[in-house]
């Protein structure tokens, strides 16, 4: 850093242990908390988890506003366990809270305010626990990056030997009614899936390549083990957008026995250390599911040497070859075009034990998935529109049906087969419009093209 005289001075950077860092942070409340615990400090566990009530004890204190719905559901799994709690005496809490919005199917988006407790410490009696247990966040500071010092917080509780296994007893019971999520480098994020395969329309051959083999795969193990297979599972989904890969994984992650891991290969803040972490973590928490999407954009077969990543190619293949890895992890990935995958991803054994190919839909699929938007879309007259969709993807289907209820929406009446047929003909001479001009974005059409369209549109529902 520069001196007042504009020379440089040398920083000094201390480094602690945290077992240091947790005694530093509890000093000022050391009396409060063996009062509460009733013995001693050297006669308690301080246990770090990932896991912390402090921020349902945020709602309670500010009095009733309304929260995100996340912080919501972190609430509920602890409420029924926390029988009563307190705060040390003439200490004001410290709480970061960020206003936001959430959408509200029956109405305008609501405020929500998220809330993040912060460094005071929270006593909790907790059901089963003969004494009370202390929560606190304790503030971290890493070494130096590339880039600067890196800050966060970690979780701890303070408890008294006896009870520590029923503590952790009972957060497994509290993350055991968690809303699912997909762990990532950065933190959590909420699931909304369910594990429900009716949910997406897939043709026999897919549909038996990853729903059943993925289900048989949990059914199987001591099958595997009998016959001396390592028990894990490699899936690499290939396709043109919008046919279902990522569809298929959200419901793979919301399995009731899996944990999920994801990680952006072509986030350039990623390392090496980042990729083999998050294997072994997966590795710790089995059965679980390590989703690396755009694999082919990641590690193209060109110029894979020359384009600087941070992830390297050798690691991400030690990874997928096991190293650090164990029974119980299976590893889907995708691409949209293999064949720009290096022959080390898709030739090596082990890898990849299943190469599914998510196809844009043949008709009879096109009408089992209009059908399961909508039963109104079916029959006789609905048949110039499996016919006009060939060779559109799910995603493409899918666009035509909200267009045409958007018509519908507009009029303020049901859907009709009309709607989807002039939402094709919208998308198609759009498409061809922005083809021939090259134009950047949107769906075009003249105006004497569209009037034309709807005119003869509009004779077509007047005749249904």
């Amino acid at each position: 850093m520069l001196g007042k005289d504009h020379t440089t001075q040398p920083v000094q950077v201390l480094l602690t242990s945290s077992v240091e860092l947790v005694r530093a942070t509890l000093d000022p409340y050391l009396p409060w908390i063996t009062n509460i615990i009733g013995v001693p400090l050297d006669e308690t566990f301080t246990i770090e988890v990932d896991t912390n009530p402090g921020d349902s004890v945020g709602s309670q204190v500010l009095g009733g506003i309304a929260v995100g719905s996340a912080t919501a559901a972190r609430n509920q799994s602890w409420q029924p366990f926390v029988e009563n709690w307190s705060l040390p005496p003439g200490i004001s809490p410290r709480l970061v809270l960020s206003l936001q919005r959430e959408r509200n199917s029956k109405g305008r988006p609501s405020s929500v305010w998220e809330i993040d407790w912060q460094e005071c410490p929270v006593a909790f009696q907790l059901k089963g626990l003969a004494r009370s247990v202390v929560s606190i966040q304790v503030p971290v500071v890493f070494p130096p990056t590339d880039n600067c010092m890196a800050a966060a917080f970690k979780h701890w509780f303070i408890v008294h030997k006896e009870d520590a296994a029923k503590l952790l007893l009972l957060i497994q019971q509290v993350q055991a009614t968690s809303v699912p999520y997909f762990q990532t480098a950065y933190g959590r994020t909420p699931l909304a899936a369910k594990y429900d395969w009716s949910s997406v329309v897939l043709d026999a051959a897919t549909r038996r390549t990853v729903q059943t083999d993925f289900e048989l795969f949990f059914e199987r193990e001591q099958w595997f083990r009998q016959h001396n297979l390592p028990y894990r599972r490699g899936y690499l989904f290939w396709g043109d957008p919008g046919n279902g890969k990522t569809a298929a994984i959200r419901i793979m992650a919301a399995h009731p026995q899996i944990r999920a891991f994801a990680l952006d290969l072509g986030d350039m803040e990623e390392r090496n250390k980042d990729i083999h972490h998050l294997f072994q973590t997966a590795s710790a928490n089995t059965p679980a599911l390590i989703v690396l999407e755009d694999l082919d954009r990641a590690f193209p077969k060109q110029g894979k040497q020359q384009r600087e990543r941070a992830i390297t190619f050798q690691a991400l293949l030690n990874c997928l070859d096991g190293v650090g890895t164990r029974d119980g992890v299976i590893v889907v990935a995708t691409a949209n075009d293999p064949t720009c995958l290096d022959a080390a991803i898709l030739k090596r054994p082990g890898r990849f034990d299943r190469v599914v190919w998510f196809r844009s839909p043949e008709a009879e699929l096109r009408r089992d998935y209009y059908q399961h938007l909508n039963p109104i879309l079916t029959g006789e007259e609905f048949e110039p529109v499996i016919q006009k969709t060939k060779g559109f993807s799910f995603a493409q289907l899918r666009e035509t049906y909200i267009l045409g209820a958007q018509s519908a929406f507009e009029e303020s009446r049901e859907i009709v087969v009309a709607d989807v047929i002039e939402a094709i003909g919208l998308m198609t001479a759009g498409t061809q419009e922005l083809k021939a001009t090259q134009r950047e974005s949107g769906f075009i059409m003249s105006g004497p093209k569209i009037q034309s369209l709807r005119g003869t549109v509009d004779a077509q529902r007047s005749a249904t």
